[in-house]
């Protein structure tokens, strides 16, 4: 599932310290494609688990999520959005509930196609506020920098919040998706 994907981005993704996610837009009903660690850690679900599904499994029929559905399905249906927050009402393996906090942005080559959405997953239930807010920055922050050179190639500022810092983690997904 993961053959036509760079290895670079594969490898940033793989080695990231905060959940991540690719769902694939150019197949039905866009399936994951690649997880990562910190993702299985959030959900309670391994890999092979969520690979080839919709991360609709995750979530519980409620109001509230129908609610953050159609906020996605609006955002994956318009070509122009190139990102989106949304607060979506999950359930991990285990069935306990929590508050996903979700950045999705389009991965685009440099043709302008976008066949992918990038993820990040912050929990906002487990949050005791500002402070865990922050200490996802700044793992977030510690991979981009770890990107630092990249980055600085293509004239990224990095900045302290989480919505900005997950835009700059898209970004540097972007270049390694389309080299």
């Amino acid at each position: 599932m993961t053959s036509h994907l760079p290895a670079s981005l594969l490898g940033y993704i793989r080695e990231a310290n905060i959940p991540l996610a690719l769902g694939a837009l150019d197949e039905p009903d866009e399936p994951l494609v690649e997880v990562n660690e910190a993702f299985c850690t959030l959900t309670g679900y391994g890999r092979d688990a969520v690979l080839g599904r919709n991360c609709r499994f995750l979530q519980p029929q409620t109001d509230e999520v129908r609610e953050a559905r159609k906020q996605m399905r609006d955002f994956l249906n318009d070509p122009e959005a190139e990102a989106g927050r949304f607060e979506v009402p999950n359930l991990r393996a285990d069935g306990t509930p929590f508050v996903n906090l979700v950045f999705m942005s389009r991965l685009k080559k440099r043709s302008g196609m976008g066949s992918l959405i990038f993820a990040s997953q912050f929990d906002l239930k487990a949050s005791k506020g500002m402070t865990d807010l922050k200490n996802y920055d700044e793992k977030l922050g510690k991979n981009i920098d770890d990107m630092a050179e990249l980055s600085a190639n293509y004239g990224l500022m990095m900045r302290q919040s989480a919505e900005l810092l997950s835009q700059s983690a898209t970004t540097i997904a972007n270049i390694r998706y389309d080299g």
